[in-house]
């Protein structure tokens, strides 16, 4: 199967805009893209090779009316004939490929310097971008992580204070809960049902968050609960969504001073599962692995990077 590309990568390539390729589309039928079963635009390299040559014609005085249900090798032949060779279009394509559609160190870097001034516009501005232009996966991975913790860093060293700490975690909670919502409009045909909780007097997010994102990405069906979940509640939804697997997200804090009380959390949760289904674990917080590790319905993840390639493989 031929690599396919979504409208933001297609717009990349081909240096058309996303709400031009929209209106040709719509309008004119120029190109007609697959869509994959979120029922999102795919766009093969041909489409893309296509929407060159159609916007260098254009460039050069042809009316998109008139050229958008031409064949594409008549195309080749009207640029040509313009005294253009259409090797340049293509080798404009190829350099764009090779491009990154994101600079990601200079993203990160823009953003800690945006939050250093308070800027906090900028920031919503930025993420905003970030998250239409990346993969979810990408957007957890490659963003968010390395982002959280170099914040985290700065703020220990002084460089940056708990309330601008606080207030990047509330632009991201709200472009990540877009980004999740957008999600539950889609369906997905895969068997398996998660649900994403962090244990009771847990309030740390951004690790299952992160984690609702690469379901997303992977499009699994989920159910995110967010932070701060009692036990009984947890047991309540995964019988009556009938889910298969629940991802429980714990960090420092809950741990530290109680260790007792999430080893009895992990007990208990995993006693209400039913024989085939399985827990999954993430994060910082101290618990008794020894006693879980090799139960059948226990999996534990170092990391969200161990935790992504876990998702790749179902």
């Amino acid at each position: 199967m031929s690599e396919r590309y979504n409208i933001q990568l297609a717009s990349k390539i081909s240096g058309v805009g996303v709400h031009t390729i929209r209106a040709w589309e719509k309008r004119y039928q120029a190109v007609t893209p697959a869509r994959n079963d979120k029922g999102r635009r795919e766009y093969s390299q041909k489409e893309i090779e296509r929407l060159s040559l159609l916007s260098e014609l254009c460039t050069l005085g042809h009316s998109i009316g008139q050229i958008a249900n031409t064949e594409t090798l008549e195309l080749k032949k009207l640029l040509k004939k313009l005294g253009k060779q259409t090797a340049d279009v293509e080798s404009n394509e190829l350099r764009n490929l090779k491009k990154p559609l994101v600079d990601i160190d200079m993203s990160l870097s823009s953003l800690l310097m945006a939050l250093a001034t308070d800027k906090l516009d900028i920031i919503s501005h930025e993420i905003g971008k970030l998250k239409l232009l990346l993969s979810p996966r990408e957007f957890a991975l490659d963003i968010i992580s390395p982002l959280l913790n170099e914040v985290g860093n700065k703020v220990v060293r002084g460089e940056l204070s708990i309330s601008q700490e606080h207030a990047l975690s509330a632009i991201l909670k709200f472009h990540i809960g877009h980004l999740l919502f957008k999600h539950y409009a889609q369906k997905s045909t895969k068997a398996l049902t998660f649900i994403i909780a962090s244990p009771e007097d847990d309030y740390h997010e951004f690790g299952i968050m992160q984690a609702a994102l690469l379901c997303a990405h992977y499009n699994l069906n989920f159910f995110y609960l967010g932070p701060n979940m009692p036990l009984q509640s947890l047991l309540d939804t995964y019988q009556s969504v009938e889910a298969n697997r629940i991802i429980l997200g714990a960090t420092k804090g809950v741990a530290d001073s109680n260790e007792e009380f999430l080893n009895d959390y992990i007990a208990r949760l995993m006693k209400g599962l039913n024989s085939e289904d399985k827990l999954l674990f993430g994060g910082t917080a101290n618990f008794d692995y020894e006693r879980f590790s090799g139960q059948k319905k226990f999996r534990s993840f170092i990391n969200m990077k161990a935790f992504d390639n876990y998702l790749k493989d179902l």
